[in-house]
Formats: structure tokens, sequence, C-alpha cells
């Protein structure tokens, strides 16, 4: 049939239809022939001819940055790594471009001091307007900002926060007393997702001892809205930081609207809470580490921050430090309520070094809590917070990895939540043992001393290690101490006298989200005075 010239309707036909398909189909098609080539060069480039193609890993990672994106969207990508390290071994190719190696060697290779990388490039998608010290891919500047940022975290400057951290820890403390006062359950609390409670806490601290800025969400339900914000947010961050190209015509809002929500809501918050110090100056107590890093200047040069670092890095330390210390805590919690014998020793050894609550604070005899240091870093190293790989980007000359020339470009890394459950580094690796932390030697004559601390790397190592972790771990060790001191605990589900019994826990488990989104334990407290 003959459509030449006709009209149908509305849809007209011209006369030159077929010459006019000729003279746009020519070029079409050989576009999309070009296009379909250049990909199938790209696929066979990839998985045959690629300096990574000789290395294991998952089928479609020889192909795209999408394999690990897609696990960094369901929140197991830390899990994942762990999975395929098991199937193919300690080199793993994990993306195209991507190679982990999971071992200790590499390990210090990677993130020791003196490494021939440099920070991984998709960082960039956690800078909001201006970089800071966890996303700073230029080391000069980084050892220079990271230089005046640690005076805040030595143990004089921790001091001087010490009364924001305990007065909120206090208002924690009442609120479980409170609970348990109101509630009908003999003495005990109802039971009460403890993970939520440590979300409330870390957060008021980190508000408080950074910008001198108290918003009490442990008691006021209305403030705690930029803790979800934050949580949906690093949704969107986390696949970002796999494949950042999906930030190319905007894909990223319409994969993800409630983390752009989220993010929205979370940036406007940290605006107001910037604003507000700002126009607080020389009206605080100067208590708080904003006025703190504001007078800090560089031991090396003597430079100051610039009012735009001063406010990045503050900014950060909300961030960073309120989510992985709540993670932290939170899985504490699992563990001493999971595990009878754990519980017997930590609260026998707090009750038994303090005499009164006025004794529980930073020093020397919080430090000597040495069972209930171990429970804390047996806890980091079975469910860090973090588990997924911190990777870095080789520099120009390649550089050796575990004594193997990696090209330069290629980004490496080392699975944190893998290296921790390595079976050459840990004994039973999947067994919650906060003794291995004790024994020199292991059964079988092996030392454990000389290498219990090197595959260990919950804040990182090296000069890009967290610079926050002296007042992290200061918290949880004073969080604690107080709650075994003040009160009995148990696991909801848990009867009275549970802590006599013969009781191990199983892994305490992360949807690793750039932060980690937890649900539980799920936890009664009694006052031990009544």
């Amino acid at each position: 049939m003959d459509f030449k010239g006709i009209d149908l309707g509305g849809l007209h036909f011209p006369a030159d239809l077929p010459a006019l398909v000729k003279k746009i189909g020519g070029p079409l098609v050989a576009s999309l022939a070009s296009l379909l080539l250049y990909g199938l060069y790209v696929l066979v480039y990839r998985a045959l001819f690629h300096p990574l193609a000789k290395y294991p890993g998952p089928f479609l990672a020889k192909f795209t940055n999408l394999y690990s994106a897609y696990h960094a969207w369901k929140g197991d990508i830390h899990l994942d790594i762990y999975r395929c390290h098991q199937k193919h071994g300690e080199y793993l190719r994990y993306a195209p471009n991507r190679l982990l190696v999971n071992n200790v060697n590499a390990l210090y290779d990677v993130y020791g001091h003196g490494s021939k990388v440099k920070k991984y490039k998709n960082y960039r998608v956690l800078a909001q307007q201006a970089p800071n010290t966890l996303t700073l891919s230029n080391k000069v500047q980084h050892a220079r900002r990271r230089r005046v940022v640690a005076q805040a975290f030595s143990e004089t400057s921790l001091r001087r926060f010490e009364p924001k951290v305990q007065s909120v820890l206090e208002r924690f403390c009442q609120n479980l007393r409170r609970a348990a006062n109101e509630s009908t359950e003999k003495g005990w609390t109802s039971p009460r997702d403890i993970s939520k409670d440590f979300n409330y806490l870390a957060f008021d601290t980190m508000t408080t001892v950074s910008f001198d800025s108290d918003f009490d969400t442990i008691r006021n339900p209305e403030n705690r809205y930029p803790i979800g914000a934050l949580e949906e947010s690093n949704v969107r961050l986390g696949v970002l930081l796999q494949e950042s190209k999906l930030t190319s015509f905007n894909l990223d809002k319409y994969l993800f609207p409630a983390s752009i929500i989220g993010r929205n809501q979370f940036v406007g918050f940290l605006r107001k809470l910037l604003k507000k110090r700002l126009q607080a100056v020389g009206l605080s107590d100067g208590k708080d580490i904003f006025s703190f890093l504001k007078d800090c200047k560089d031991p090396d040069t003597g430079a100051e921050l610039t009012p735009i670092e001063l406010s990045t890095e503050t900014a950060l330390l909300v961030v960073a430090g309120s989510d992985t210390t709540s993670a932290s805590m939170s899985g504490v919690a699992h563990y001493l309520t999971g595990s009878s014998d754990t519980y017997r020793k930590a609260a026998e050894e707090v009750r038994t070094t303090f005499s009164s609550l006025d004794e529980i604070v930073f020093g020397p005899k919080l430090n000597s809590c040495a069972y209930l240091r171990a429970v804390i870093d047996e806890t980091l190293r079975m469910s860090p917070p973090g588990g997924a790989a911190l990777w870095r980007e080789v520099e120009t000359g390649g550089a050796l990895i575990d004594g193997t020339y990696v090209p330069e470009g290629t980004d490496v890394a080392v699975g944190i939540y893998s290296i921790h459950h390595h079976d050459s580094y840990w004994k039973e690796p999947l067994k919650f043992d906060p003794d291995r932390w004790f024994r020199p030697v292991n059964e079988d004559g092996t030392v454990r001393a000389a290498t219990a601390r090197q595959p260990y790397m919950p804040f990182s190592i090296g000069s890009r290690s967290c610079v926050g972790k002296p007042l992290a771990l200061a918290q949880i060790m004073l969080t604690f101490a107080r709650l075994l001191w003040e009160f009995d605990l148990r696991r909801a589900d848990n009867e009275p006298g549970w802590e006599k019994k013969d009781i191990t826990p199983i892994e305490y488990k992360f949807r690793d989200h750039v932060s980690a989104r937890k649900d539980g334990p799920v936890v009664c407290f009694k006052p031990r005075s009544s």
C-alpha cells in the first residue's frame, strides 16, 4: 500500500518519505552501530584485556560498577565482599577497575603511612559544598587540616569537653530511670529498641560538644528528624560511592527521591546549626569543639582554619561522629545482653572498679576497665559500623600491594568486615570472644599479641584514620560503665536471671549505607537501687 501524500486523521505522510527516511536513517544507523561496536569493545576489553582481567570475582563485576552499587543499595555490600572472598580467595575483582586484597600486608600497603595511593575520587559525592578531612584528596592539604583538627581530640581536650558529654549522659540515664518508674514490669522498663535511644544520645552529644547546641532529642521527638533524614540520605550516597555516574542527567534524583528529600532536610538542619553557632560567637562558654578549633593553629605552619574549613570540619563531626558511635553502642549492647558470660564479667569489673557514680569519668580508672574495653574491641571486630571497603586510587607509577604490582589509576581496598573475619588472623572468627584480646598465644602455639591489632581497622589506620576515635571510644566506655553501674540489663526475650545461664550471642548485623543502619537490640533496664 502506498501512503505517500495521504493524510490519515492528521497523520501526514510526505511524498518524499522514502528519501527522508534514507537521509535520516543512514547517520542514525551508523551512530547506533558505532555505539554497539564501542560497547562490545569495552565489554571484551574489560573481560579479557584489562589489567585486572586475571583476577577472579563476580561475573557482572567485570563489566560494570552497578554490581557493587546494587549491594550498596541493599546495604549488604560488606557481607557480599566477605562472601566473594570466601568463594574466590584473597584477591578479588569487585568492579571493572577495582581490586580488593584480603590480607594484612595489603592493609598496610593501602592505608599505612607513605602508601602510594590517594583518596578515591568518588568521595567527592560526600562533599556538599567544600571538602573536609574525610573527602580531601590532596595529601598536603589533608595533612595540614588534620594537624589542626586532631588537637581537639587530645586527652587534655577531651577533659575540656567532658562536662557536656556527662550532662547528656545523665539525661539519658534519667530517661531510663523514668521509664522504669512508670513501668508495670516489677522495676524493669518496658522493652525498648536501644539502638534508637543510642541514636538520640550520640546525636545530642555531638551537637552539644561540637556546637554547644542542645537539641535534646532524648526527650523531644519533634527534634529527631535530622537523624532519620541523614539515614535516608546516606542510602543514595552509598550507591554513588560505587557508581558516581548515576548523577548524570540527574538520574539519582529519580532513583532515590526519598534520599534527596532526606539530604535537603539534613543540609538545611546543618545550615541552621552553623548559623546559630556563628551568631553565638563570644556568647557560648567556649568549651565546644567549634570554639576550640576557631583558635587552633597548625603546629607546623601557624595557619588557622578558614571559616568555611571550620564549618565543614565541625559539621563532619556531627555527621560521622553521631552515627558511628551510636552504631557501636548498639553492637556492644547486643553482645553484652546476648552473652551471659560477657555480661557477668563486664558488670563485675565495673561494679568493683568504681565505688561511686562520681568516679565514673574520663581518665585512668575508666581506662583500667580492660574487660569492658575488650568487649568494645571485639564488638568492633565482629560488627564494624562501616564494614565495606575504603577505596583508594593508585598514584602515578603504580604501587606494590602485597608484593603485586597494581597499575596507576586502579582503585584498591581491603574490606574491613572481611579482614576482621579472616581465619588466618582470628581463631573462630565468627565467634564473639572478648577474651581473645588477652591471650598472647593461641592454643596451637601461634602468637596472638604481635598480630592481634594488625588486621583490625574499625577506625581505619594511617594518616586517614578516624580523627575522632579518642572521643568515640571514651564516650562508649563512659556510657557502658555508667549503664552497668546504675542498671541491670537483659534482652527483652530473656527471663530475669538470664545472666546466670550459658547464653552466647549471634552476630549483630548492620545495613551498610555509608552510615550503619541498624535495629535493636530490644533491651529492658532495671535501676539497681530498686
